[in-house]
């Protein structure tokens, strides 16, 4: 009875099988090419690159083979250069390769010769750069396809045409440049979105899992682009982005659709996504409904962020109106509105997603226009439209405790109070008290602690009756009973620490003039006596001292 390999085992085989045929093709090769012996070379070198045939290969594997091989091609490519300079040039050596018995070595032949004829007649550069990215469609497998696609890509990347103008139209210009490589951008795409769709859909996972491995070589097209120095923000507009984003949205592969777009964040600069901030964002929305849209506009704004905050907030946006005219906009107006306009038209996005962009909306509010508290109030007015969505959608009256969404408001909650340090800021927020009040019970006394220990630690003074109004009001929680807190007595020992703190918060609501200080004291005591006398026993006692003190000032203002 034999003994069952297992796929790894099986893969490590082929794998040193191929290897082997290859180390003595490579030495025939190299054997033949030393005896310049051309023709006899090129057939070793076709007999090896036949390796690269197979279909029995894992993607892992096949990338070892294929490294092996190439690594020998050079072999050739630096033989043929040498040859080329020295003036001993092959006739029709291009059009030779080209009777390879099979495809894969034949356009792996023809890019290596293609390659030298480039570097040694610069004349032939553009016509042989078109002619190897469409000859390339003659391989449609996926894995081998992607592979040679990636030869392609590896040999060409210092010999592309980098100028704006070129002597002579032969030569070839950075737009002939930028249409070889977004061809050959868009072809490997849909090999590697194809990949998805071939086998069993049992075998779903283990696609994903290859397709996750082969990624990098579809993004490296991206990588050559972002490094023609030629193009600028105007050509980007024009000719580079135009041209990927049509290739992301139409290939309806979320796979692709996400890591393409993280791509281009990644490796374009921040000038560029300056200038083309609303077509990024708007084919955000096209994206397919399993993408997570979330974190490549958080990847974005946060990008953006950074870069404004280097250039000390001075960051604005010139935007085309429907009427034509250019406009200079906030970086923060932009995202806002096209992130109001992703979160309406997608009805498959989760709210916690939802309230996850307003929090990175809020930072860049706090990050670029550190003086515009209207941008944060506009962030939470949005924040709480989303909130009375969920609420009215799932029929409760607050947001349940420890939920995903209860979690996300309640960092957006407290990015204001932590940044801010002060609660007078807070109180001019029209819309930050109303979204407490979308909290449960134990929510709302977990930002109301969180408040009144921001106030103790950065001995914020509260200095008027109204301002000892709105603070009070906003951590109403912790004054009075509430009709959704939970039925039985509270434990006595959180109850104690919590009206502990607001005594201690009341020792903050001074003012200097004695009528002043009388009105703070009344207005408190107002708010206060709706506590009931468990609460009052704790927190009147700070509101009494303070009136003997106020009666000691009234009597040294007598005398």
């Amino acid at each position: 009875m034999t003994n069952q390999q297992s796929p790894v085992e099986e893969q490590e085989k082929l794998l040193e099988e191929a290897l082997n045929i290859v180390k003595v093709q490579a030495f025939q090769m190299k054997r033949c090419l030393d005896k310049s012996k051309l023709m006899d070379a090129l057939k070793h070198a076709s007999t090896m690159l036949g390796e690269l045939r197979t279909s029995l290969l894992s993607p892992k594997s096949y990338y070892e083979l294929y490294m092996a091989i190439t690594d020998e091609l050079r072999h050739l490519e630096l033989y043929l250069l040498e040859e080329f300079q020295k003036g001993r040039k092959v006739a029709d050596l291009y059009e030779l390769v080209q009777y390879a018995g099979n495809i894969v070595p034949r356009l792996y032949l023809l890019i290596t010769v293609g390659l030298v004829y480039i570097k040694t007649n610069i004349n032939l550069r553009r016509d042989l750069l078109k002619d190897l990215v469409e000859m390339c469609r003659g391989v449609q497998h996926p894995l081998r396809g992607l592979f040679l696609r990636n030869y392609l890509l590896q040999c060409t990347r210092n010999v592309l045409p980098d100028t704006i103008e070129a002597p002579n139209d032969n030569e070839g210009t950075v737009r002939d440049a930028v249409d070889f490589v977004l061809m050959n951008f868009a072809e490997m795409n849909k090999l590697w979105v194809r990949m998805q769709h071939q086998g069993h859909s049992r075998d779903k996972e283990r696609r994903e899992r290859e397709r996750s491995e082969l990624r990098i070589l579809v993004g490296t097209n991206l990588v050559r682009l972002s490094q023609l120095e030629s193009v600028g923000i105007e050509d980007y507009r024009r000719m580079v982005l135009p041209g990927i984003l049509e290739q992301v949205v139409s290939c309806r592969d979320a796979i692709a659709q996400e890591y393409l777009m993280e791509c281009i964040i990644q490796v374009f600069p921040d000038e560029f996504h300056l200038a083309n901030l609303q077509p990024f964002l708007k084919s955000c929305a096209e994206l397919q409904p399993g993408v997570n849209i979330k974190n490549i506009i958080i990847a974005l704004i946060e990008r953006l962020a950074a870069f404004s905050q280097r250039n000390e907030g001075t960051v604005n946006l010139s935007v085309v109106l429907e009427d034509g005219k250019q406009e200079e906009v906030q970086l923060f107006e932009v995202f806002s509105d096209q992130v109001a306009a992703i979160t309406q038209s997608r009805n498959d996005m989760p709210p916690e997603d939802m309230l996850s962009l307003q929090l990175a909306l809020l930072k860049l509010a706090q990050k670029c226009h550190p003086d515009k508290l209207a941008y944060v109030d506009r962030v939470l007015a949005h924040t709480d439209r989303i909130c009375a969505d969920i609420l009215h959608t799932s029929g409760k009256s607050h947001l349940e405790h420890n939920t995903a969404v209860f979690k996300e408001l309640m960092k957006i909650l407290k990015l204001p109070a932590d940044h801010y340090k002060n609660i007078l800021t807070l109180i001019q927020l029209e819309h930050y008290s109303p979204l407490i009040n979308r909290l449960n019970h134990p929510g709302r006394v977990m930002i109301s602690l969180h408040l009144v220990n921001d106030v103790i630690e950065s001995d914020t003074t509260v200095s008027t009756p109204e301002d000892a109004e709105a603070v009070l009001s906003m951590v109403d929680v912790l004054v009075k009973d509430q009709p959704d807190q939970p039925s039985g007595e509270p434990d006595p020992e959180d109850f104690m620490e919590e009206q502990g703190l607001l005594a201690r918060l009341i020792h903050h609501f001074k003012s200097d003039v004695a009528q002043q200080q009388y009105q703070i004291l009344n207005a408190t005591r107002k708010a206060l006596q709706s506590g009931g006398a468990k609460r009052i026993q704790h927190t009147l006692p700070p509101v009494v001292f303070k009136a003997y003190q106020l009666a000691f000032a009234y009597k040294d203002l007598k005398e």
